[in-house]
């Protein structure tokens, strides 16, 4: 309000209230937005988690009956990563027929599995890794499930083999046996 010179109030606002009320209003819609993408990005990471769950299992019941894990060295549904969904190709189809696995849809994330012989010459460890960019900015991300054997002895991803397991970012501790992001690659 403003009061006039004959005493009397104006209601109204004054230039600097309108100015304040729009940059609290900017500076909560910027929040907002990147909070949006922020939950986008891990709705869209949750994917890979999801489906490499299934691999695994796949992955396990392979091997109780036949005694050996089964590859995947190709990355499936092969490039380009990036922020779109791309089809299950019938490429992606053979490669996993072996296992039976097949995604519900189109995806964000390619899968492969490599069982590396020369860490488990019985064929008796698995990593199943999932590679995306689900945000766009061209690094990629990499969550994985490692399945050791008896000795300890794990394969690494093909893309990535120098990152080895991952581990907690805290205490350090190796996520073997469970679906994992891996801090050394890119969140999203």
């Amino acid at each position: 309000m403003v009061r006039l010179r004959n005493g009397q109030y104006k209601a109204g606002f004054t230039l600097i209230e309108l100015m304040v009320s729009v940059a609290i209003i900017g500076i909560l819609a910027a929040l907002a937005v990147t909070s949006y993408r922020f939950n986008q990005f891990r709705t869209r990471r949750s994917e890979a988690f999801t489906n490499l769950r299934e691999i695994a299992n796949l992955e396990k019941s392979y091997f109780a009956e036949f005694n050996i894990y089964t590859p995947i060295n190709v990355s499936q549904p092969g490039p380009p990563l990036g922020p779109n969904k791309r089809v299950w190709t019938p490429a992606a189809d053979a490669a996993f027929g072996t296992l039976g696995y097949n995604p519900e849809g189109p995806v964000y994330f390619d899968y492969e599995v490599n069982v590396d012989l020369g860490q488990c010459p019985l064929s008796d460890c698995f990593t199943a890794s999932a590679y995306g960019d689900v945000d766009g900015n061209g690094l990629f991300s990499l969550i994985q499930y490692v399945q050791p054997n008896l000795a300890g002895n794990f394969s690494a991803s093909v893309l990535f083999p120098a990152l080895g397991i991952p581990a907690e970012a805290i205490t350090g501790r190796q996520q073997d046996s469970e679906v994992a992001q891996h801090a050394g690659a890119d969140p999203y």
